[in-house]
């Protein structure tokens, strides 16, 4: 039964006889054939209407086989049409020189009918799922491209509003905190309304991080030309951020042990790490009373069926959590528990989870075996050397 759009095969061989016994087969069959006894004009011809299917001979006068093959391979509209070599060698040698050339497939002469209709049949079978397949890559990467536009436009606004925010709510907050450190100031010893004094700090501490984590989303653009990845010494990363937990929560306890960490070399950005370290930090912090403790501690996993990774443990010996916040612990806002002063968390946690997974980590947070909360990152390490002048 013929096909209702027969595919297109094209025959080049110098010998009269085998062009007419395989045309008249492949006719017969219910595909369209082109024959050519030389191979410059039929490279002509597939140039101007490309074929399906080629049999190409290996020994012709002028272009051999070999030539026409690799022109074939050498034009893009042409690379991709399969090719099946014609030939009475049937040595290795022979064949594997056919396919180094870009041949599919090699069919000895004399050649066998039901042999070559099969391999014909395989053959355009693979073609037509080759071109379905890259149709279908095509449209899903047009597809990508268009969600990628769409998602770079409202990204754009939400950063503009975010920068907007975080800027110009400054100018009258800072009016604010200064007629009110003014009137605290002005105050009586005496005065009943001293005691607002630790609710305003809170107020005013948590107002200024979500500014300044407003304004760290507004900041962070993964596709831009300036946002790097290399590779990082982990230890250096830590300290830093240790040192800007010490300056915002002095009074917090830390015991860190970072040994391990001292020769573990990460991919990130080392800004973003000191980041996320620091706010998933000062996020366990905020569940840290007086004399209760923050450990932070590294540890190296070795690598067998997956990658080596590096496990960072922030736990506290404070209370723990109900096993409701546990499951909101990352989502902004998800916390109102454990907290001096009441409140959540703001985007801390958030947003140093979700800098932790762009360099393909992991985060988690559980209560300890005994009391307190286990917050663990892992990153997977590499053996690449870090550039000079990087966090170390």
């Amino acid at each position: 039964m013929k096909a209702a759009h027969p595919a297109a095969l094209m025959i080049i061989d110098d010998e009269p006889d085998n062009l007419n016994v395989l045309g008249e087969l492949l006719r017969q069959a219910g595909w369209s054939v082109r024959a050519f006894a030389q191979g410059a004009p039929a490279l002509v011809s597939a140039r101007a209407e490309p074929p399906d299917l080629v049999f190409l001979d290996i020994r012709m006068p002028g272009l051999d086989g070999y030539e026409v093959c690799r022109r074939f391979k050498a034009d893009e509209r042409l690379r991709d049409i399969p090719i099946i070599f014609l030939s009475a060698f049937s040595e290795p040698a022979d064949k594997v020189r056919a396919f180094e050339a870009g041949g599919v497939d090699y069919v000895t002469k004399p050649f066998a009918e039901v042999e070559v209709l099969a391999r014909t049949h395989t053959h355009l079978r693979l073609r037509r799922h080759q071109l379905r397949l890259e149709e279908l890559i095509r449209q899903r990467v047009k597809e990508l491209a268009e969600a990628h536009r769409r998602l770079r436009i409202w990204d754009d606004a939400k950063t503009q509003w975010l920068n907007m925010l975080s800027h110009e709510m400054r100018t009258p907050l800072t009016g604010i905190f200064g007629v009110t450190e003014f009137l605290f100031m002005n105050l009586p010893p005496e005065s009943d309304h001293l005691v607002l004094r630790k609710n305003y700090d809170l107020s005013r501490s948590r107002i200024e991080k979500l500014m300044d984590d407003a304004l760290t989303l507004a900041e962070i653009d993964v596709v831009a030309e300036s946002f790097y990845v290399r590779p990082l010494r982990l230890a250096p990363v830590l300290r830093s951020a240790l040192g800007e937990l010490a300056g915002q929560a002095p009074e917090v306890v830390v015991r860190a042990v970072i040994a391990e960490a001292e020769t573990v070399t990460v991919l990130g950005n080392d800004k973003l790490l000191i980041r996320a370290f620091h706010d998933l930090m000062l996020t366990a912090a905020h569940c840290v009373c007086t004399e209760e403790l923050l450990t932070l501690e590294t540890h190296v996993i070795p690598g067998h069926a997956a990658p080596e990774q590096v496990k960072i443990l922030i736990s506290t010996s404070g209370q723990s959590l109900p096993p409701a916040d546990l499951e909101t612990f990352f989502d902004v806002g998800g916390q109102r528990t454990l907290l001096k002063g009441g409140g959540d968390f703001g985007l801390g946690a958030a947003l140093g989870s979700r800098i932790i997974r762009l360099f393909h980590g992991r985060v988690s947070v559980r209560n300890g075996s005994e009391q307190g909360l286990l917050l663990e990152i892992s990153l997977p390490t590499t053996s690449r050397a870090p550039l000079a002048g990087g966090s170390d």
